[in-house]
């Protein structure tokens, strides 16, 4: 699902949640959840920095800045231009864009709410992958399953009384 978020309500919810984190910070966060198929845009008030950050280039994450405007202009202009609003999770604190954001059929959660979720993701997404043995997709060969058969007492003979 794409993702739009208020990058400055965001950054406050880090903040009281124990990770003081600037701009960069917060993009290096979200970038794991843009490495795949969906969108996640991050909208900043004020202008942007000089340097841009290029380890996020190959991710989905857009950065906005909004410059003379404000960012809550720009969330907003984003909801509404959205094609397929019922698929947008917007992540705002703010009760203008939420609204907007019900109105509109998307998804919303306040960045507070949003944090605890976002570590979990991340978590989930660290985590390295534990292959299945092979054995599980292969079966018991008929030697190990008569084996079986015999050790737990199923053969033949198993249902009658002895």
């Amino acid at each position: 699902m794409p993702i739009i978020v208020d990058g400055n309500n965001l950054m406050f919810a880090l903040r009281k949640a124990g990770q003081d984190v600037g701009r960069d910070g917060v993009a290096t966060l979200l970038a794991p959840l843009a490495s795949g198929k969906e969108r996640v845009c991050v909208v900043f008030d004020g202008p942007a920095p000089r340097f841009g950050n290029r380890e996020l280039a190959q991710t989905n994450l857009e950065i906005l800045y909004s410059f003379d405007r404000s960012a809550d202009e720009l969330v907003l202009e984003r909801i509404t231009a959205n094609t397929a609003p019922r698929r947008l999770v917007v992540v705002s604190t703010d009760r203008e864009i939420r609204k907007a954001a019900q109105h509109r059929g998307c998804q919303d959660i306040t960045s507070e709410d949003f944090v605890p979720l976002l570590f979990k993701m991340l978590e989930r997404q660290s985590r390295p992958r534990v292959r299945e043995p092979s054995e599980k997709r292969e079966g018991l060969s008929p030697e190990e399953a008569e084996k079986w058969i015999k050790d737990l007492g199923l053969g033949e003979d198993a249902g009658e009384d002895k």
